[in-house]
């Protein structure tokens, strides 16, 4: 297989440095006017969208919504006059309520005291806010709602501590120390914020301005007026828009300081360069963009007969069994629904009800939900959904094909990675339900950047860098520190570090990766890092064993292969899932001859040795063979790295083994026009093979229509919340609330809300008496039971549900059988 020349002794991108784009200036006052007319539209946008009224109040039932921010209390119950639930207090007990305002709030608290001790006789309850003294109140034995002034001074923006101390008793037969009743707490503030939308309005346009200039002072062209228009949507749809004043605020803090940290880029550049850099603009002629279309066009075409299948109307049907694939197309309904509203998607009030459900314990993904949503609004959310799919194989696709002829591949071997890469058996098992992880193509995107970057040391390289790190973890948070990791390995193989003047050239134009990288990511991780602030986010240790790849899985055929799927499903049953990592037999030959051929070049060994890091991190915490378990990295990270430390499924490094074997198979066609006829014959087969080994037909698809009991329930009088049965916590719960129109007790998420676990724990147990009180407790009203699955987890739960005289069976279908609470939620 010789070449034109020896290659193992030569870079195989060597040649292509000359691939920069020719470099013009576009008319000065030409840009300055659409900079111009970037910041108009970012302030009109602002000040509409966040122009609504705020929340002015919060009620906390106590006893139901006061998950996580309640201590001090005993157990909750139900009053068995008037079903409501409440706690009773120990000595000091605590509630946490946010402001609604600088401005002054009133505190409304029911409670009673005892009545088994001195009926007649009020009990003392000293208040306590902020742990400053505010009243005493006499409470007496009857329930009644109690008023105090809280001075907009003593109120704290971030959070106020509502305590209750008094004189604990003991009610005969009960031997708890008993303070008073509390039913529930609210704070309300007497005056709306009406100047916050405007101060918000104000701090976006002007970040968003400081953001334009700095990147037009690096000399980035077009690519700046998109950053500031993502920048602008992640921020308005993040925090900026909750309807809550204090989430309101610290939106608004770290948006002014991402506007002085533009600030400070802009003059930390303009004194490193001295002079303001020109504005860049890249040309393309007809033969620069031929490769590109042949394969976008070959990859939608491939695309479109994969998932034809499986989904034989886009707009009723998604790839794979009911599942997670749900719970996204819920959330692509669900961004376009509170967008409309002007309200943040990132609570939901009728999920985990009546608490609601902070979305950030979950994955977020806006660049599906956020980008998506002109679509989701034209055309419905599932096909949207499946036209995200079709897009993130088409650009996984064609952005590697890139990437390789940016390392020096032929078009042959760019080609053979895309499509190795693209339509590789890690993304097609993806596709089949966590469209979170389908956005391969901006990882790919970001390492494009970056070996730009490196061979130009240009800002415009640096920024589509960190362009691509950022909808990478728009896309999931897995690729947030995963590929941080990835890119540092690649740039310290690849940087010329013996060459001190490239370091000090290439400064002002690498800091433009990280400030696009802070822009995009930081608005969208603020109500990531609010959620899970102060809370354990480890994954129990046997998850991450059973989402964890085992070595021979990278050598096990495709279990979904239209022609083989059967037999490798039969040699290896325990292959499935997460396990399902093979990069395929043609493209591990191509690159075991890409990486013997290029054995002396570093670009070789960079990509072997990114490769080998991922292959053993994607084998998870421990590697057992036979007796022996041997521990590995990801233990580590698992115990000590908090950013690491909630990875759960580690088998999903395994995508940058793919890309790493994609590209070194690429290598190994390079020179392919000058090959001995045998030899291109071999090849030609090779590249057959890797189209082959991607004809995959999985046997499942999902219908997105609702179901009868769905209607039904939509029907149906009042708005009690609803319990599904046995399959809770699922993700088609939430996508079946878009129909029912009723709130659901529980939900679906990668962690659970703060101190719900006790309440899901006991929800499960229906019909248990215990779960039947949490469910009244909660506002349940209806309790859908799937049948088949509850037969097979609870033998007998019929019988039991039938000796519930608060039960009545009031639905009954092919798949369900529905329960009303006879008594009624709690008003």
């Amino acid at each position: 297989m010789a070449s034109a020349t020896n290659p193992s002794h030569s870079e195989p991108g060597a040649a292509g440095t000359d691939d920069a784009a020719a470099v013009r200036y576009a008319p000065p006052r030409f840009n300055l006017i659409l900079d111009a007319v970037m910041v108009i539209a970012v302030a009109i946008t602002s000040f509409v969208f966040l122009n609504r009224p705020l929340d002015t109040q919060h009620l906390v039932i106590i006893g139901a919504s006061d998950r996580g921010i309640a201590t001090g209390f005993h157990g909750a119950e139900i009053s068995q006059a008037d079903g409501r639930p409440f706690r009773w207090t120990t000595a000091e007990a605590t509630v946490r309520l946010p402001a609604h305002g600088v401005t002054d709030h009133l505190l409304m608290l029911r409670l009673a005291a005892p009545t088994g001790v001195a009926p007649s006789m009020p009990q003392a309850v000293a208040v306590d806010l902020n742990r400053t003294h505010l009243a005493t109140l006499p409470v007496l034995p009857a329930p009644r709602v109690y008023r105090l002034l809280a001075p907009h001074h003593r109120i704290a923006i971030a959070g106020n501590d509502i305590t209750l101390r008094t004189a604990t008793t003991r009610v005969p037969g009960d031997r708890r120390d008993l303070g008073v009743v509390a039913f529930a707490v609210t704070c309300a503030a007497l005056n709306e914020t009406a100047w916050l939308p405007s101060v918000q309005a104000a701090a976006v346009t002007g970040a968003a301005w400081a953001l334009l200039i700095a990147l037009r002072s690096s000399g980035i062209g077009a690519l700046r007026w998109i950053v500031v228009a993502l920048f602008t949507l992640i921020s308005l749809s993040m925090r900026h828009s909750d309807l809550r004043f204090a989430h309101r605020w610290e939106a608004l803090l770290l948006t002014l300081g991402l506007a002085t940290v533009f600030a400070l880029f802009l003059l930390i550049t303009a004194r490193w360069k001295g002079s303001e850099a020109s504005v860049e603009r890249s040309t393309f002629n007809a033969h620069h963009l031929a490769f590109p279309l042949i394969t976008t066009g070959v990859a939608t075409l491939l695309a479109v007969l994969l998932l034809a299948p499986l989904t034989p109307d886009p707009a009723r049907f998604v790839p794979g069994p009911p599942g997670d694939n749900l719970e996204y197309v819920w959330k692509l309904q669900w961004f376009a629904d509170a967008i409309a509203e002007r309200r943040s998607p990132t609570f939901v009030p009728y999920l985990f009800y009546p608490t609601g459900y902070e979305l950030a314990y979950s994955e977020l993904t806006p660049a599906h939900t956020l980008l998506g949503l002109p679509l989701t609004l034209l055309a419905g959310s599932t096909l949207t959904y499946n036209v995200l799919i079709v897009i993130s194989f088409v650009l996984t696709t064609l952005l590697t094909a890139l990437l390789a002829e940016r390392l020096g591949a032929g078009r042959l071997g760019a080609f053979a990675a895309g499509i190795g890469v693209g339509f590789c058996l890690w993304r097609y098992q993806h596709t089949l339900g966590q469209m979170n992880m389908i956005g391969t193509q901006w990882t790919v995107l970001a390492l494009y950047g970056l070996e730009g970057f490196i061979r130009r040391r240009s800002s415009s390289d640096a920024a589509l860098m960190g362009t691509g790190v950022a909808l990478a973890a728009w896309s999931s948070w897995y690729y947030g520190p995963t590929l941080w990791l990835i890119m540092a390995l690649w740039l310290l193989m690849r940087w010329p570090w013996k060459e001190t003047r490239s370091l000090r050239t290439a400064g002002p134009a690498a800091l433009t990766a990280p400030l696009v990288a802070l822009a995009l990511i930081a608005p969208y991780a603020q109500p990531t890092i609010q959620a899970l602030r102060g809370g354990d986010t480890r994954h129990e240790y046997t998850s991450l064993l059973s989402l964890s790849a085992r070595p021979l899985d990278y050598l096990t055929p495709s279990r979904y292969h239209a022609t083989w799927g059967a037999w490798s499903a039969q040699i290896a049953p325990d292959t499935a899932g997460a396990q399902l990592v093979a990069p395929g037999f043609a493209l591990l030959a191509l690159a075991g001859v890409g990486a013997w051929r290029w054995r002396r070049s570093p670009i070789t060994w960079t990509l072997l040795i990114i490769a080998g890091v991922c292959f053993v991190l994607s084998l998870g915490p421990e590697l057992r063979l036979g007796d022996r378990t041997i521990p590995l990295p990801a233990l580590l990270a698992y115990e000590h790295i908090p950013v690491l430390r909630s990875i759960r499924a580690w088998s999903r490094m395994a995508f940058y083994v793919q890309i790493c074997v994609g590209l070194l198979a690429a290598l190994g066609l390079t020179g392919f026009a000058q090959w001995r006829r045998a030899w291109q014959a071999l090849g030609v087969v090779a590249v057959c093979g890797v189209l082959l080994e991607v004809a995959h037909a999985a046997p499942w698809s999902a219908s997105t229509a609702p179901r009868p009991v769905d209607r039904w329930l939509a029907t149906q009088p009042g708005s009690g919340a609803t319990l599904q049965v046995p399959d809770s916590f699922s993700g088609a719960i939430e996508y079946y609330a878009l129909f029912s129109k009723r709130p659901s007790l529980t939900g679906y998420g990668t962690f659970e809300p703060a101190g719900a676990t006790a309440d899901l724990v006991w929800l499960r147990e229906f019909p248990s008496e215990r779960a039947l009180t949490t469910l009244r407790r909660l506002g349940g009203e209806y309790i859908l039971v799937r049948r088949n699955a509850m037969d097979r987890e609870r033998p007998g739960w019929r019988e039991r549900a039938t000796q519930q005289p608060e039960l009545a069976q009031v639905y009954e279908d092919d798949e369900f059988t529905v329960y009303r609470i006879v008594t009624g939620p709690h008003p």
